[in-house]
Parts: structure tokens; C-alpha cells; sequence
């Protein structure tokens, strides 16, 4: 028995010395993750399957955390703050990405890991994670916007949507779809609806326009001659030229707005990739049967052809152990920018990928019976040339808070001129103790 046994442990030592391929089990690093979106956290506990799957040799163990947004936010500011209870890792909307910016930044800078991906990504996305000139965040879409059309009311009023190349020509559709066909005085049909409420209407508009409200040198640039040119745009929809209204309820988000559309009141509205999943979820199937994507007109040519909005960076925090970092960040790219990722960010999530090679991939080519099974993507795809980049800053979340409270409903529902809102926006940004001028 002896010798036997002395047999046996000889072979093992061969074997495990010349690597004849016996697998030795290896202890899982242990990742934990804050989301407030329990998809995210579902999709990177996949992406982390997939990881152990290709590297066997350093398995990740990854548990999530789902929190109300509001309250994990406020969390994870506190956790930072006083040094103990943050996660490894967390989801950081872009409206609160710059909250974590003033003072030190207690994120783990990812420039390293993402640097073997910056070929193959539509790089303006990592703007809005960017600070001090290093990247800390990474999306789980790029969200650029694009525009909805209703074919019903666009071809019963004559226009072909395959027309509509520039804001000249949406405009001129818009004057033709417009229509007062109860003969009260006011239209019951309208082109556009914009949100006063909320943001997505208006920084599309900014942003395409070569405006925003930060530049990539950290600046508010509100009061810009683009930012202007831009609100002027948006309220002359309503006021000169006629085709938009306010949106029902301020927002493309209020149930006021889904009647309208679902009963036709509304002809188009431009909003990112991801409000696709409204139509089938939050209207009639019957809307979302003649509903099409198409890419956002543009001023002229040359010129942005479309904008990112929403958005929700995947950041690591200064907490997590050191002997974790390198892998976290390898995971992180892995999850996030590798081709099979993002396939999976439309597969798994719904979601535009930020890598335009993966565009033509299959999975993503699928017609869609709610959107006149058409492929979306080919459009989605048609609209990138010229993606503006939109960068954030310390006052980020209360610029957009100022915008969706006061500026916007001031703007369209009041008449005030562009000048006036700017000038107002500003001046409550400067008592926060903000910095908008020279």
C-alpha cells in the first residue's frame, strides 16, 4: 500500500509540474456593487459568469445591492465622506456624477483600463465620467438621441419621413402635420412636444447646437452664443413657427404625455435610444405598431448629428482593497467595452452599445413589430457620425435642477427670452457659490 501510495503522489508531482492541464481551484475574489436600477445589477452579475468563464484562474465573486436612487446616492456621498461603508463598486447617475467631484475625488481613476478600448468606443461617452482629466466612470449605454416619428399622422398630412433631413425640413413637415381639425382656434394636432420639466428636450438641442453647460475645461459656458442660438430654437418651435407644445404634465415621462401620444395628439419627439421601451411598456401596441426611429435632423452640414442623453457611470471607490483594484478595473473594461459586452448591453438591457462595431452584429439587426418592423438599428447607426460630447462639472445636478424648476416653464410657458432665463440660471448658480464668469 505504501508503495502505491508513493506511486500516486510521484505522478501528481509530475503532472502538476509539467502542467498537463489539472485544474486547481481557486479562491473567488470577492466584488460588491451598489446599483439603484436591479437590471444593472442582474446584468453585471452576468457579466461576471462570463468573466470566470474566460478567466477561470481569477474568478470573481460578485454580489449587488439594490438601493432607491435618492437614497443611494446620499449613501454613498456619506460613506465617502467619512471613510467607511462604501461598496467596491457603485452606479452613479450622470446628473450625480459631479456631486463626487467637488473637493477629492474618491473614485478609482479607470484611464488604464480603458485605454485598450478607446479605438473601438465612441469616446464622448466617457465625458460626462471625466474630471481633472482622468476617467472614473463607465456607462452602461450610449444613449444617443434619436427621433420618434408617428407615420400616421406624418403620411396623412403628406410627408415622407425619410424627407426630414435638417431642423429647415422638420419644420416644414411640422407646419403640414400641425392642424387644427376641430376648428377651435387651436391646434389638436401638433408636430413636437418639448418638456418643460426636465432636460432631455432642451440639452439635446444645446448640445447638437455646439453648446452644453460645461466645456471640456470645466467652465459653465450657460450664457454661450450656441446655448442661446438654442433656446431661441426650442421656443420658436412654440411661438413662431407653431409646431410644438408644451409636453402634457412637463415631461416625456408623465402618464399626461403617453395619452397624447397614444391618442395621436403629438407627432414626433426627439429623446435618447432608451425611451424606445416606453412605447411597448407605458402605451398602446397599437401606437407602438406605427412608431419609427429615425436620426435627429441636424442645423447643417458637418455639424453634430446627435447627443447623449441619461446615463449611469459604473464607478470604483477609493474603499475597496488595494489587492482588488487591478482586477476590478480589468473587470469593469471587461463588462462594459469588450465586443461581447456590448451585444449584450441590447440583448440583456435594451440598450444603444457605445461600440459602433458592433452595430451590424445580428443579434442587434432584428426587425421590431412595435417599431413598423423596421430594424431601428440601421437608423440608430445612420445618426452617429458626429456624436457632441457633453461634459459635467461640480454644479451639473443644480443646473439641471434650475432648468427643469424655473428656466424651461420660463422659457415656453412664460416667453421669457433665452437672455433672461440664462441670465436668471446664472445668477442663482453664482449665490450657490459658483463660478460663471470671467
Amino acid at each position: 500500500m505504501s508503495k502505491r501510495i508513493s506511486l500516486l503522489l510521484l505522478v501528481a508531482i509530475l503532472i502538476g509540474s509539467f502542467g498537463f492541464g489539472v485544474s486547481v481551484a481557486q479562491d473567488a475574489t470577492d466584488l460588491s456593487l451598489w446599483v439603484f436600477v436591479d437590471r444593472h445589477g442582474l446584468f453585471m452579475q452576468q457579466q461576471a459568469e462570463r468573466w470566470n468563464e474566460v478567466n477561470p484562474d481569477r474568478p470573481i465573486n460578485l454580489t449587488y445591492e439594490q438601493i432607491e436612487y435618492t437614497q443611494m446616492h446620499d449613501n454613498l456621498l456619506a460613506s465617502l465622506l467619512v471613510g467607511a461603508g462604501a461598496p467596491d463598486l457603485a452606479d452613479v447617475e450622470i446628473k450625480k456624477f459631479a456631486t463626487f467631484t467637488k473637493g477629492d475625488i474618491q473614485f478609482v481613476p479607470l484611464d488604464d483600463a480603458i485605454d485598450p478600448y478607446r479605438e473601438d468606443i465612441i469616446q464622448s461617452r466617457l465625458a460626462p465620467y471625466t474630471a481633472g482629466g482622468h476617467n472614473y466612470g463607465i456607462d452602461y449605454h450610449l444613449g444617443s438621441f434619436v427621433m420618434y416619428y408617428n407615420t400616421a399622422l406624418l403620411e396623412a398630412a403628406g410627408v415622407d419621413v425619410n424627407s426630414i433631413v435638417t431642423w429647415d425640413d422638420y419644420i416644414e413637415a411640422g407646419k403640414k402635420v400641425t392642424q387644427d381639425t376641430d376648428g377651435d382656434g387651436t391646434p389638436d394636432v401638433y408636430m413636437a412636444s418639448i418638456e418643460t420639466t426636465d432636460i432631455f428636450s432642451t440639452y439635446a438641442i444645446m448640445l447638437m447646437n455646439g453648446g452644453g453647460t460645461y466645456n471640456a475645461d470645466g467652465e459653465i459656458i450657460l450664457d454661450s452664443p450656441e446655448n442661446v442660438a438654442a433656446l431661441q430654437f426650442m421656443q420658436d418651435l412654440v411661438h413662431v413657427h407653431g409646431i410644438a407644445r408644451a409636453a402634457s404634465g412637463g415631461g416625456h415621462h408623465s402618464p399626461d404625455h403617453f395619452v397624447d401620444l397614444t391618442e395621436g395628439r403629438i407627432a414626433s419627439l426627439w429623446m435618447p435610444q432608451w425611451y424606445m421601451t416606453r412605447f411597448p411598456d407605458n402605451m398602446s401596441s397599437t401606437l407602438a405598431s406605427v412608431e419609427v426611429v429615425r436620426p435627429m435632423p441636424i442645423f447643417e452640414e458637418g455639424g453634430y448629428t446627435t447627443a447623449m442623453g441619461g446615463g449611469t457611470g459604473t464607478v470604483i471607490t477609493n474603499q475597496i482593497d488595494e489587492s482588488k483594484i487591478e482586477l476590478a478595473k480589468e473587470f469593469l473594461a471587461f463588462a462594459k467595452l469588450t465586443y461581447e459586452a456590448n451585444v449584450a448591453l441590447w440583448t440583456d438591457l435594451g440598450f444603444d452599445p457605445m461600440r459602433v462595431d458592433v452595430y451590424d452584429d445580428e443579434a442587434l439587426l432584428i426587425p421590431m413589430d412595435d417599431f413598423m418592423g423596421e430594424v431601428p438599428f440601421t437608423y440608430i447607426k445612420a445618426g452617429l457620425g458626429n456624436v457632441a460630447p457633453e461634459y459635467t462639472g461640480p454644479f451639473y445636478p443644480e443646473i439641471a435642477t434650475i432648468m427643469q424648476t424655473t428656466a424651461l416653464y420660463d422659457l415656453i410657458e412664460n416667453q421669457k427670452s433665452p437672455e433672461e432665463v440664462i441670465a436668471a440660471a446664472l445668477a442663482e448658480l453664482q449665490a450657490m457659490g459658483a463660478e460663471v464668469g470671467g
